[in-house]
């Protein structure tokens, strides 16, 4: 397979991926190749109106996993193909210098396990850092059950990293993802946070002690895909923010792409309006004070027992 049909299934394997926004973080290149600039990243807008956009691409959509939500899944008959780590570097340093994009968010499935996928990331984006000097901004996922030396590399060589959370109960991500668990998504979460942590006394000690995923780390779960209510998912927001200091906690939409039992049939309609409004709420959760925000909650909770949730969860 050449690589242009490579990257046309890799890219529109990855559309279903949210969580990709402003870079938050500010890196000039120093002699380097490229730059990070925390105005913004995939097409999002600068204060001077400049669009600045990035590759966002699968390095595979080979999985082990058999999420029912998931187009990718194991179970599901779709063309497979996958990058190699020089691939998939030469092809990012190549698009940066023809002014395609600025910066990579790159995501994958599972190929054998999740520290052999992440093993082919980390080589990826070694390549960009090392051998050809890439100082502009890189987002990566962490596979679910990664192992900890392996979240330390990644975090040393990507400026935000995310874990998805997938779903807004470990029971719904039993039924419909039983190859992850609760325990393998928040293992590395709680990794990156005390890494950071560490990283960030380091600097205060130290100028030059190395930076670990200095725009952060966020998350992304499908919303609509099981019966949890907005209260129960905005509760879940704001205790990530708390326990795992995340920069951003992302809803998508379901969208029925696969026909499972486990789901909500094929023809129900993505829930936009409620992606929307948790928006708009999540906006609340991060810039108040945590008087206002319980006050606000409180509120939710008594207008929640006066009425009947209705069939997308309000």
């Amino acid at each position: 397979m050449d690589m242009f049909e490579k990257l046309k299934i890799l890219t529109d394997a990855a559309k279903y991926d949210a969580s990709c926004s402003s870079s938050g973080t500010d890196r000039g290149a120093g002699g380097s190749v490229g730059s990070a600039a925390a105005c913004g990243i995939c097409h999002s807008w600068s204060a001077d109106g400049r669009c600045i956009s990035l590759l966002k691409v699968l390095y595979t959509n080979y999985c082990e996993f058999d999420c029912a939500f998931c187009i990718n899944r194991k179970s599901n008959d779709v063309k497979r193909t996958a990058f190699t780590p020089r691939e998939l570097a030469d092809l990012t340093i190549d698009f940066y210098k023809r002014n395609y994009i600025e910066g990579l968010f790159l995501s994958s499935g599972v190929i054998k396990n999740a520290d052999y996928t992440m093993e082919l990331i980390i080589e990826a984006i070694r390549i960009l850092r090392y051998e050809y000097g890439f100082n502009g901004y890189i987002h990566s996922k962490v596979i679910p059950g990664t192992s900890p030396e392996l979240v330390e590399a990644i975090g040393l060589l990507a400026d935000r990293v995310s874990v998805n959370i997938e779903m807004p109960s470990a029971e719904s991500l039993a039924r419909v993802a039983p190859d992850k668990s609760k325990a393998k998504i928040l293992t590395p979460m709680r990794a990156i946070q005390s890494r950071k942590e560490q990283a960030t006394q380091e600097l205060a000690l130290y100028r030059h002690a190395p930076k670990f995923a200095p725009a952060g780390q966020s998350t992304q779960m499908i919303v609509g895909a099981s019966e949890e209510s907005d209260l129960h998912i905005l509760r879940l927001t704001q205790g990530l923010y708390d326990k795992y200091k995340l920069k951003r906690v992302y809803f998508s939409a379901y969208i029925p792409v696969n026909n499972d039992r486990n789901l909500p049939a094929l023809d129900t309609k993505p829930p936009l309006l409620r992606e929307h409004r948790l928006y708009q709420a999540d906006w609340l959760l991060r810039f108040t004070n945590s008087v206002q925000r319980n006050c606000w909650m409180m509120n939710i909770q008594c207008s929640m027992n006066f009425s009947t949730p209705n069939a997308t969860g309000h």
